[in-house]
């Protein structure tokens, strides 16, 4: 697909060919990720005697394909670097990313994500922002949560910030369509695809991080009593798998928000650990995160008709290094002018080669 640039100001797209197309770009990749802030958003290189040069300039929007198969999508130029041997790098990311200067506050309970993220969206407004963004969702929380943002913050922290977000107390997988933010309870697929290399791959990178590992917790809570700030600990609480590691790796919890207490109540320190317990057994950051990043190259006569999307599940094969994986795909590299992926990165691999990781680790 041929990028097209758009003004600022446009909001709907396929309607006409705005400024004009982007023929002469040396390069363009569109990168998603899943689950992520920011995670979104498009690269090109551009000649400075390309048609429409003169036309680039920050805030304004090229539409571009996002992945295989897919409907494109708006990117807004946030960054256009100076000239090197006459080209220029472009940056700009997905409009999606406006949420994060949008701002809302606000305490929202119940079961139907659906309603709480609206919620938040009309607070927005009603403190006077104007904007197109609207929110979906099909996902149902098992029991009734609370989002408690009295503080202010923005739309995108009370959609997928690190704690108290929607995500995190609620879970489910994140797709940005145009103004559109829809909350899916599972976005991808089972493919079916089974990228093997040699076949379909011609490149794979195994990557672990324990950059945010975290095996136990410090939890704690805080109040007022009788007009008084208290702070009341509870116990070290560990993770399961805390001895497969060099060392423990503790953070303090917060868990005031989980209790309901009448003034000047307080709670107990067995009461306080046990929270912490629950968090630290049911947290995912216990474990490596742990990735594939392969070169996949679509055979038609092979896959047919059939794509890969970000959060779809893919089996990887790789005999030499003893790598058979079903996972989903965690992060796409799209290249728009060649129209196939430049690379998949595919999550959370099976959990013997995180063992076997975790005991290198360990020494």
């Amino acid at each position: 697909m041929i990028p097209i640039l758009y003004p600022a100001d446009q909001t709907q797209f396929w309607t006409n060919n705005g400024l004009g197309g982007l023929p002469d770009a040396i390069s363009c990749v569109v990168t998603e990720q899943r689950n992520t802030a920011g995670g979104y958003w498009l690269e090109m290189d551009y000649p400075v005697n390309g048609l429409h040069f003169d036309l680039l300039a920050p805030e304004r929007i090229i539409y571009a394909a996002p992945s295989m198969g897919n409907i494109p999508q708006p990117f807004r130029i946030s960054r256009i670097s100076r000239p090197i041997n006459g080209i220029v790098h472009i940056e700009a990311p997905h409009i999606s990313s406006a949420l994060k200067t949008i701002v809302t506050s606000g305490i929202q309970t119940g079961t139907d994500i659906g309603t709480i993220g609206r919620a938040y969206f009309t607070r927005a407004e009603e403190l006077g922002q104007t904007f197109r963004f609207g929110f979906a969702s099909n996902v149902v929380a098992p029991s009734s949560i609370t989002l408690d943002h009295r503080e202010p913050a923005s739309l995108m922290d009370v959609l997928l910030g690190t704690e108290g977000s929607i995500l995190d107390l609620a879970g489910g997988e994140f797709e940005w369509y145009d103004w559109d933010v829809v909350l899916h309870a599972q976005r991808g697929v089972d493919s079916g695809i089974e990228i093997r290399y040699g076949v379909n791959m011609s490149d794979l990178e195994a990557e672990t991080d324990a950059t945010n590992l975290v095996t136990a917790v410090l939890p704690y809570w805080k109040g007022s009593v009788a007009g008084s700030d208290t702070i009341i600990l509870g116990s070290i609480c560990t993770a399961a798998n805390a001895s497969a590691y060099a060392y423990l790796r503790g953070i303090p919890l917060d868990v005031s928000d989980q209790f309901q207490l009448e003034q000047d109540q307080i709670p107990t320190s067995a009461q306080i650990t046990a929270k912490g317990q629950a968090f630290i057994n049911s947290s995912s950051r216990n474990q490596l995160q742990t990735s594939i990043r392969v070169k996949y190259e679509p055979i038609t006569n092979v896959i047919g008709e059939r794509r890969i999307n970000l959060c779809d599940t893919v089996r990887v094969v790789y005999p030499d290094l003893n790598v058979s994986s079903v996972s989903k795909v965690v992060e796409t590299k799209y290249n728009t002018l060649a129209e196939q992926y430049d690379e998949l990165t595919i999550g959370s691999i099976q959990q013997t080669i995180v063992d076997t990781v975790a005991k290198m680790i360990g020494g």
